[in-house]
């Protein structure tokens, strides 16, 4: 049996690479390879990809740590962005660069397409719109995060022959047995023991992401993950330190990224033991957390031990420095757990331009004044900050505040397009990042 996997491009006003891995479709390649299937990949956000660079006549934009900007091309604006002046653009593989790969692909027996952000649907309807023409009698199933989401409204506009809802693993391989006529079932179900994404299907990895839990124990109002993961576990300490060990060794990755929504949560018994664990495996890697870190969980222990391990310009969530708000949304953090932990990084060793904090515009009830205190309080101790803009994710508390109908266009959900709508907003969020990259510079 041969399966199709696809991870499609990016629709939107702006894109970035920040250690971009679609996780749960390689998961799902692994347990297909596993259970004898031969697999095909095409990651339309690979920058890259040698065929790619080939094509381009240039190698990829790309930071000393593996992060860096897509390829792009504008493309049509959606209607109802007509009124915001910015352009949108197709990120990763241009056109004909992807339709050239789906030309020596082999037929397959089951297609699985792969989403990201609800409101980069387009993208998905798109991609599978080509995957049906040029494979016209093979079942395409679409999966992730805007398949879960916004289920009914994927059902509707993406034309996959199955939007699979959730994260369940085994009903997922199910429903694949069930689509290609695999016999019998069982022979693809997944035994139960750790089974990681599978990057030996890319032909060059400059870096790799990996999640060592699944879901988050925590309910902030403006997250959307706890809908996505219903249950909060975590892999076993000394797989997770194996696995990076076969990507540092084995695959030669010298970038690995932490996408776990709880990262230091019971470090005790988690995140120190991998850390431990890399240190006695002797891995040479530099470790990265996008997702942002918990303040309160920080410790001098686990400041020492990151940079101990190689862990580079790491990200504390901050969010908002208003203790109402902080209280509102969910109390992940108090200005006192956010200071404790800078303390804990600079005595690690970080210096002021290697910690970065995560801010938030744009909350419903959000005033700018808060915004921009927020920034102040965040500069005034000498650190880097990083704009977050709120978007809007059906299912959560917040969502229903910020006034979006329920049945609303998943395109309002960008975050880029959000604050545009209000023309006086959009001047202060202009301003409040140019605010932000003069004080970056000073750090």
């Amino acid at each position: 049996m041969r399966a199709l996997l696809i991870n499609p491009w990016i629709y939107d006003f702006a894109a970035y690479d920040l250690w971009s891995k679609p996780i749960g479709i390689l998961t799902i390649a692994a347990h297909l390879k596993n259970a004898g299937w031969e697999i095909s990949f095409i990651d339309c956000l690979d920058r890259f990809d040698p065929d790619l660079e080939h094509y381009l006549g240039k190698p990829a934009h790309t930071t000393p740590f593996g992060n860096g900007t897509y390829h792009s091309e504008e493309i049509e604006k959606p209607v109802i962005f007509e009124k915001l002046p910015r352009k949108f653009k197709r990120y990763g593989f241009p056109l004909k660069f992807f339709l050239q790969k789906l030309d020596k692909e082999v037929r397959p027996d089951i297609i699985l397409v792969t989403s990201g952000m609800t409101y980069w649907y387009p993208s998905y309807a798109d991609t599978i719109k080509i995957l049906k023409k040029r494979f016209p009698d093979t079942p395409v199933v679409l999966g992730g995060i805007y398949a879960s989401l916004c289920h009914e409204h994927a059902q509707k506009y993406s034309g996959a022959d199955l939007v699979y809802k959730g994260s369940d693993i085994d009903k997922m391989l199910r429903e694949i047995c069930r689509l290609s006529g695999v016999r019998p079932v069982g022979n693809i179900v997944h035994s139960g023991k750790p089974v990681c994404p599978d990057y030996t299907l890319y032909p060059r990895l400059n870096y790799a992401t990996i999640r060592t839990s699944i879901g988050c124990p925590f309910r902030c109002t403006y997250c959307g993950w706890h809908l996505l993961d219903r249950s909060y576990s975590r892999m076993d300490t000394g797989s997770v330190v194996a696995y990076i060990e076969y990507l540092n060794k084995k695959l030669s990755v010298k970038n690995i990224s932490f996408y776990d929504d709880a990262l230091l949560y019971e470090a005790d018994s988690h995140i120190i033991k991998i850390m431990e664990g890399i240190i006695k495996k002797n891995v040479a890697a530099n470790f990265h957390t996008p997702n942002g870190l918990h303040n309160r969980f920080m410790t001098s222990d686990i400041a020492r031990l990151f940079k101990k391990c190689g862990f580079v310009k790491p990200r504390l969530a901050l969010e908002t420095s208003s203790d109402v708000k902080q209280r509102e949304t969910g109390s992940k953090t108090t200005n006192d757990d956010f200071l404790k932990a800078i303390g804990c990084l600079r005595d690690a060793g970080y210096g002021s331009g290697e910690i970065g904090a995560y801010i938030l515009i744009g909350l419903p009830g959000q005033q700018i004044a808060e915004v921009e205190e927020t920034i102040r309080f965040a500069a005034g101790h000498k650190i880097r900050i990083f704009l977050e803009e709120y978007s809007p994710i059906p299912g959560t508390a917040d969502y229903i505040k910020s006034g979006m109908p329920e049945n609303a266009d998943p395109l309002l959900h960008n975050n880029s397009a959000f604050p545009l709508h209000d023309t006086a907003q959009s001047r202060e969020y202009q301003r409040i990042k140019a605010t932000i990259v003069t004080l970056n510079k000073w750090h």
